[in-house]
């Protein structure tokens, strides 16, 4: 309460636990990441760190009492909150077996904890950032950065590392490049100019999680390398159907309708009875919107079909809207849709937990018609984690283009075996037995592919011989 101005708990909130739980029935602790605090993008009604928001909560199981935290970000201002659920480790020390909690970051940093005292088993040092030119705004001075293991994903963009996949990609990065704000983390966002998020608002880490080796004390994680960029727009007040679109859509369909999704052209695949449905109801991972009059959904609607910009009567609703809004998650790709960056575009990860250095990092992923042409390995960005098994192997899909699905020599990073699936395996993959066979088992949807890819639900399990490839079972 005493981060937060002294009202706010009646008009804002958010920080809630959205990517999920860990549990260490043995001590009857559960870790809860938390997520960011609302308004994503601009705070200046929520002056303070605001905890806890952006927080490893650890509590106790069978009261809730918390009994430790940690904040990862003060403030948060970028959407960087926790992507994952936690994942429970066992490392050594000092000659000392302790047991631990690891937390990944969207901004490429692990953190690592002891589970009982909160104690970080890696020193984390809290460094000074900028201050905000938004009116309002007030950033936080410092946030902080574990002094090991070093990130997993790059943590500033620079010239050098602009795209170099063809002469005419370099340029057109370069020329883009210069028109933004940039400064590497935690750089608050301006008016009228795009400032990069690198790692992207996806991560570094994202929602498929980390895998943990207790043989090795090994932590296995894909990571994304892709920049982002990203504004402020000033909110108007009057109430139209183009003003309601910026307030409540421009945020992930972008102010143009070209966002992710697109809304361009939506008139082709609906009507206004099902665009009214969906504002109401919701679809897929897009939420209702209750707060939205009869009117209002109606002039929104219209919008969004035939770009007619209805005027409606002021409301207070209007009018109480934060004077600032984002203006859309958009990725910092070339004029080819590829990232406008230098390659690797994604990677995995092995992180020795016991001394925090890397065991070893690959590129992972990459684009086949790109491939084709023989640049390969990028790297691409991937959704869903890895498995690390008994037998020495890492199982993981996730890559977006490729559809691929993996097995990797846990101990050297080599590929062992592959397949290419029909669908992307955005998810994370499972392994068990049945009857001493062993199986592994990925959910494959294509829920990250691009448009012109396919999409679908399909369970697909593989048996893993003792002496073999693993063979294909429906």
């Amino acid at each position: 309460y005493e981060t937060w101005p002294k009202d706010a708990w009646q008009y804002t909130g958010s920080a809630n636990n959205w990517p999920g739980m860990a549990l260490d029935e043995k001590r009857g602790i559960v870790f809860a990441p938390t997520g960011s605090a609302a308004d994503d993008f601009y705070g200046a009604n929520r002056a303070g760190d605001n905890l806890y928001s952006d927080t490893l909560l650890a509590l106790d199981a069978a009261t809730g009492k918390r009994l430790w935290n940690f904040q990862a970000v003060k403030h948060d201002i970028w959407d960087r909150d926790f992507p994952s659920p936690p994942t429970l480790v066992t490392i050594k020390q000092n000659g000392k077996r302790i047991d631990a909690v690891a937390q990944t970051s969207k901004q490429g940093w692990v953190f690592l904890f002891d589970r009982v005292t909160g104690k970080p088993l890696f020193p984390i040092e809290y460094k000074k950032y900028p201050a905000s030119d938004i009116p309002g705004e007030v950033a936080a001075d410092t946030q902080p950065l574990p002094t090991k293991p070093a990130p997993y994903s790059r943590q500033a963009l620079t010239e050098d590392l602009l795209t170099n996949r063809t002469p005419e990609a370099h340029q057109w990065a370069l020329n883009e490049f210069r028109k933004f704000n940039n400064g590497g983390q935690f750089v608050p966002f301006r008016v009228g100019q795009e400032t990069i998020i690198f790692p992207g608002f996806d991560g570094g880490a994202e929602w498929g999680g980390s895998a943990f080796d207790p043989e090795t004390g090994w932590l296995y994680l894909n990571a994304n390398e892709m920049a982002w960029r990203a504004s402020l727009a000033e909110n108007q007040t009057e109430n139209s159907g183009r003003q309601l679109y910026l307030r409540n859509c421009a945020v992930c369909h972008g102010d143009d309708l070209k966002g992710n999704p697109s809304l361009d052209g939506v008139g082709a695949k609906h009507n206004a009875n099902a665009i009214t449905n969906i504002i109401r109801q919701g679809a897929g991972r897009m939420p209702a919107f209750p707060n939205l009059q009869a009117n209002e959904v109606t002039a929104l609607a219209q919008y969004l079909l035939s770009g007619e910009n209805k005027e409606l009567a002021n409301n207070a609703a209007a009018a109480n809207q934060p004077k600032y809004r984002f203006t859309g998650y958009k990725k910092f790709l070339d004029a080819e849709g590829y990232p406008a960056i230098a390659t690797p575009w994604g990677t995995l990860n092995a992180i020795n937990l016991n001394t925090g250095e890397y065991a070893w990092k690959i590129p992972f992923g990459e684009y086949p018609e790109l491939a084709a042409k023989g640049m390969k390995d990028t790297g691409s960005e991937s959704y869903g984690g890895p498995v690390v098994t008994a037998g020495g192997l890492v199982f993981i899909a996730a890559t977006n283009f490729d559809r691929k699905f993996r097995a990797f020599d846990k101990a050297t990073g080599k590929l062992l075996w592959e397949t290419t699936l029909p669908f992307a395996g955005n998810a994370t993959p499972a392994t068990y037995e049945v009857n001493g066979k062993q199986f592994v088992v990925v959910h494959a949807t294509g829920g990250k592919a691009r448009r012109d890819e396919p999409r679908g639900s399909i369970f697909i399990a593989f048996a893993l011989p003792d002496s073999a490839a693993p063979k294909k079972r429906n």
